[in-house]
């Protein structure tokens, strides 16, 4: 170990003979800059929120990972009666018995293609309600900056617009981010 004197006010910084007090300075600086640059980096993806993409007929929308439980694809619905009639039915998924809605019949914007009984299904939480939302198809998931979100568009049916939180583009299209709170209050009702 070298007794060699440090330069007050810049920790680590050693002096080495024949090394200018500068361009020390300089290293010390350029390292707190790469230091500041990285921490910066990391509260970027701090503003970052995960969404996954889903269609409903032409238009593509999005739900925050966050209130995704689950996506599911293989199960058996078994219809109901005397439910609402974007309540499909029922399925079990190891298990627990969860209500199947039709989100774009709920919205009034048409209907999923049921005609089959496996369906995209996304199983939805919060802390009152779980069920699985039957969708016409089941695109990425993507992480997007928090303040991307816009309001909705005014341009979009009032009955529509309860469901919708905000919209944002994603690769270039338009997609509307679902309000996960406001479609479960009509399920939690039901039941």
């Amino acid at each position: 170990m070298t007794d060699q004197p440090v330069v007050p006010g810049m920790p680590g910084a050693e002096v080495v003979p024949g090394k200018d007090l500068g361009i020390i300075a300089a290293d010390v600086l350029r390292s707190r800059a790469e230091s500041l640059a990285a921490e910066a980096e990391i509260h970027e993806l701090d503003d970052q929120m995960g969404i996954l993409l889903f269609r409903l007929g032409d238009e593509w929308y999005a739900i925050k990972v966050e209130d995704v439980r689950e996506i599911d694809q293989e199960y058996a619905r078994t219809p109901i009666p005397c439910v609402p009639d974007f309540i499909l039915g029922v399925v079990n998924i190891r298990g627990e018995i969860l209500s199947v809605t039709d989100l774009a019949r709920m919205m009034r914007i048409g209907s999923v293609d049921v005609t089959g009984d496996i369906l995209p299904a996304i199983v939805v939480h919060n802390d009152d309600c779980v069920t699985a939302f039957v969708v016409d198809e089941i695109g990425d998931i993507v992480d997007v900056p928090v303040d991307s979100i816009e309001p909705p568009l005014s341009t979009i049916d009032k009955l529509q617009a309860e469901f919708i939180a905000g919209s944002l583009y994603v690769n270039g299209s338009l997609v509307g981010l679902m309000n996960v709170s406001r479609i479960l209050e009509p399920i939690v009702a039901v039941g």
